[in-house]
């Protein structure tokens, strides 16, 4: 079995755009060099879950986990309707670039709220990076914020109470830079895991399956999809030749990664035990592929 500690030092590392104040770097280099199309691809999938999950607990709003989230990308494009082209232009027009990191954020703010936007979801993120988790919950593109690092500390006890209440789970690229070992600390200080439902994209060339004796711990159980799509280019011709390879060694089809030059992620659904065999799931199902 292929360790992530293995695929991740063939990937490409972009640590430093992660740690600043302020997205600009974020955005310039994975949406403008690296094509970074995985979270809007994603969308249509995540609204899917979402009707879904209100249709079977109907409420007035859903209280989402982003895993990694970042600077809130995706509290962006699903709560505040942004596509990553406008996100791009936005943090990087000139003339926010001239104001200072107070009047970005305050510009930033109301950017994202001049138009509509979709109240009843309330978005928590979590993330190693107190620079993005500041910022994020700074222009309330996050309800709340924790920055920690569960693969190796504790969840902080004042945290817990913000896990208690979640009813989604949602991530698009840290699965495989965090393990089960941090799943497991998120579920064990949620209130209802029986009614947590969560959506993850995997990159191929990582094994889900390590996942599976935290979730059935909890009683849930992870339901690979047929969606797959993009996430990145592939940033140097290295890092497609170590990808693809350890995607084969896995006994994996990698023509999807050498024809269209990008890495691509797999959708898993994980689901209570007791929705298993119910018309519901079935429903779920079926819309995810055709959506």
């Amino acid at each position: 079995m292929i360790s992530n500690q293995e695929v991740n030092q063939g990937k490409s590392k972009f640590d430093d755009i992660y740690n600043l104040d302020d997205p600009v770097s974020y955005y310039e280099s994975l949406c403008l060099q690296k094509k970074y199309e995985l979270p809007e691809l994603a969308k249509p999938y995540f609204a899917t879950i979402i009707d879904a999950y209100l249709k079977y607990h109907p409420m007035t709003a859903l209280k989402i986990l982003d895993l990694g989230c970042s600077y809130g990308i995706n509290a962006a494009i699903l709560k505040f309707n942004r596509t990553i082209t406008e996100l791009y232009q936005h943090y990087t027009s000139p003339s926010r670039l001239e104001l200072t990191k107070t009047l970005r954020r305050d510009l930033d703010y109301y950017w994202l709220h001049q138009s509509s936007f979709d109240k009843k979801l309330q978005f928590l993120g979590l993330d190693i990076s107190k620079a993005a988790i500041d910022y994020s919950v700074g222009c309330q593109l996050l309800e709340a914020g924790i920055c920690a690092d569960l693969e190796n500390q504790p969840l902080p006890r004042d945290q817990y109470s913000k896990l208690l209440d979640i009813n989604l789970l949602i991530s698009t690229g840290c699965i495989g830079y965090i393990t089960e070992v941090t799943f497991d600390k998120i579920l064990a200080a949620v209130g209802n895991p029986d009614k947590l439902w969560s959506g993850v994209f995997v990159l191929r060339v990582f094994d889900f399956s390590k996942f599976n004796r935290v979730l059935d711990k909890y009683h849930l159980v992870p339901i690979k999809t047929r969606v797959t799509i993009k996430q990145r280019k592939f940033s140097s011709v290295s890092e497609k030749k170590h990808m693809i390879e350890l995607i084969e060694q896995q006994g994996l089809s990698a023509e999807l990664e050498k024809i269209s030059d990008h890495l691509f992620a797999e959708l898993f659904l994980i689901v209570p035990r007791d929705l298993l065999e119910t018309t519901e799931l079935e429903t779920l199902l079926s819309d995810l592929e055709l959506t």
